[in-house]
């Protein structure tokens, strides 16, 4: 799972939402909004299955301190190796 797919959705679930502000009955912007809902947090539990926590509230006994326990992207580690193949540091 990349993280910036995890963005996108939420970039995505923040502007449905912020036009709901103001459509509130606006079905299929609720519609798409849900399906949104769905797909972030399935991305969300992908990503932290695989890598570690992505916030510090969802931290729990079960996943621990992971990002502690292996190498900052410093010393040549990475986040389910997204930096190597997606990322430019230059």
């Amino acid at each position: 799972m990349n993280p910036m797919n995890i963005y996108e959705l939420g970039f995505a679930l923040d502007e449905v939402t912020l036009f709901l502000d103001t459509h509130p009955d606006h079905a299929e912007a609720l519609e798409h909004y849900c399906r949104l809902k769905q797909q972030y947090a399935q991305a969300v539990k992908d990503y932290e299955m695989t890598c570690a926590p992505l916030t510090i509230d969802r931290v729990h006994n079960d996943n621990d301190w992971k990002w502690v326990k292996t190498p900052w992207p410093w010393e040549g580690g990475c986040l389910c190796g997204t930096m190597k193949s997606d990322c430019n540091t230059r």
